[in-house]
């Protein structure tokens, strides 16, 4: 059970963000059904803080090619902000995940992820943007407008963060399972 854990552990948070960042680069994601934030809770709860440049480096160079080659967009200031949710993202895995991964745990930090993702990032939009006007109507219109996005999103980071636990958690308990059965073979 160690030696899988150990080899779960390491590679699979890595591949997880290899993974999201290549659906990102290759796929048609609408409305932001694509679970960013679900891999970095998982990579932030299996692998040490030491470690967290290396999928940050890894989106926000994803996130600069998207922007400036998809797009045709310059990179501003305030896509900062998406880059440290990344890391707040990975900070909330850690405090919450690393310890235990209880489905209550992993709801509580998929949920608190994206709400507070959705609430930061849509007050830059407004604040940054000339989209809408700069009084408290025009902030309730921007989030108005960005609640097909964050339905969506929820949904995509809230499921695929139990799946990510729970089968992880599943394949783990498995495999002593199967050694045991095979000894006695």
């Amino acid at each position: 059970m160690r030696d899988f854990e150990s080899k779960q552990s390491m590679i699979l948070p890595y591949l997880l963000i290899f993974g999201v960042a290549l659906l990102r680069l290759t796929a048609s994601h609408p409305y932001n059904f694509i679970p960013i934030f679900a891999c970095l809770l998982f990579f932030a709860a299996h692998r040490p803080a030491r470690e967290f440049a290396a999928p940050l480096i890894g989106l926000i160079g994803v996130d600069i090619f998207i922007t400036t080659h998809r797009y045709g967009y310059a990179i501003t200031s305030d896509q900062v902000v998406t880059w440290t949710w990344y890391l707040a993202a990975m900070l909330i895995g850690a405090g919450m995940l690393r310890r235990s991964s209880s489905p209550g745990r992993v709801a509580g930090a998929s949920l608190l992820a994206s709400v507070s993702f959705f609430a930061v990032s849509n007050f830059v939009v407004w604040a940054a943007w000339g989209m809408y006007a700069k009084t408290l109507a025009g902030l309730g219109a921007c989030y108005i407008a960005a609640l097909p996005f964050f339905r969506n999103g929820v949904i995509s980071e809230l499921v695929c963060s139990l799946a990510l636990f729970g089968l992880s958690g599943y394949a783990a308990r498995l495999m002593p399972a199967k050694r045991v059965q095979g000894a006695c073979s």
